[in-house]
This record gives C-alpha cells, sequence and structure tokens, in this order.
C-alpha cells in the first residue's frame, strides 16, 4: 500500500503546484468582482475580442493575453458595454503547442517518447456573470511558456497587470 500512495501523493502534489490552485497567489475565489472600464467591439463571426498582451516574464515566457467571450457568434458586430461582472467559476488548463526538437535525437523506445522541450500554453478561465449582460460569459487569460523553464499558469497579479487599464480583477 505504501508503495502506491507515496507516488500517487506526489503526482497529486505536482499537479496542485503545475496549477497553483495550492498557492495564494494564483487565487481567484468565486464572488471576485471585475470591471470593464469601457466598452469592448466583438467582430462580426466572432465569439469574443483579444485584450492586448502585456510583457510579464523573460525569454522562456512569452506576453500574456485576455480573451472576452460571448455566448454566440452574430454576423455583424457586438458591443460589450462598459459594466460590472461578478467570477462565479475558475478554471486552468495547460496544453502542448509545440514541440522543439533537440539536435541530438535520443533512442526511441516507444512511440510516446518526447521529441524535446516544447511550449506549453497555459490558460486561467474565469466564468463571468452579469445580469445586464448575460451573453459574456468567460474571459480567458493564457501565455506560452518553454516546458523545461518551471511552467506554471498566469499569478493573479499577472491577469491584472494584463487587464489594465480596460478591466480590474479586485
Amino acid at each position: 500500500m505504501k508503495r502506491v500512495a507515496i507516488p500517487l501523493l506526489l503526482v497529486l502534489a505536482a499537479c496542485q503546484a503545475l496549477d497553483g490552485s495550492g498557492n495564494r497567489a494564483f487565487n481567484i475565489p468565486p464572488g471576485t468582482l471585475l470591471d470593464l472600464h469601457r466598452d469592448i467591439g466583438i467582430p462580426s463571426d466572432q465569439a469574443g475580442a483579444f485584450i492586448r498582451g502585456t510583457r510579464i516574464g523573460n525569454r522562456y515566457r512569452y506576453d500574456a493575453v485576455c480573451r472576452l467571450e460571448v455566448r454566440t457568434v452574430a454576423a455583424a458586430p457586438r458591443t460589450v458595454r462598459a459594466d460590472r461582472f461578478t467570477v462565479e467559476r475558475v478554471n486552468r488548463l495547460s496544453e502542448r503547442f509545440s514541440v522543439r526538437a533537440d539536435r541530438l535525437r535520443h533512442a526511441r523506445f516507444s512511440r510516446f517518447d518526447d521529441d524535446g522541450p516544447h511550449l506549453l500554453t497555459f490558460t486561467t478561465y474565469l466564468d463571468l456573470h452579469s445580469d445586464r449582460q448575460p451573453e459574456v460569459f468567460r474571459l480567458g487569460c493564457s501565455h506560452l511558456q518553454a516546458s523545461d523553464r518551471n511552467p506554471r499558469h498566469l499569478t493573479a497579479d499577472e491577469i491584472r497587470t494584463t487587464l489594465a487599464p480596460i478591466m480590474t480583477l479586485y
């Protein structure tokens, strides 16, 4: 039993460290307020609009970007009005974006072996609510990061920096 329990606990602890849920720097609890200070246009045939990214790291971490999303795609442009939203839920997701192959190839024993370090996309989704604009449902903030450079999700402060001055996360 001990042989199974200890590795399982280590894996769970590593996953929690990667998604930031065990660290106050990453904590955005439900009920957190988010103010949109100015109107944002949603282009035609789109379900969201990007908020320009901000430099948050060094050469191994790429600029962050956020996207305010609505529930449907429309043929005509739309506007999300300045408003106060409430965060209902936070979800974090990480995915492989690309692989950077090493010059030195390793012997491959399985088709599942890695080809070297790769870029990961780390996204924090904030599910939003507003009685005045129920079609606005989510804000996603993400960045790319090299897998061999201690990858992690954006902290709450990095998300605040990315959103400023268009939005304020309290």
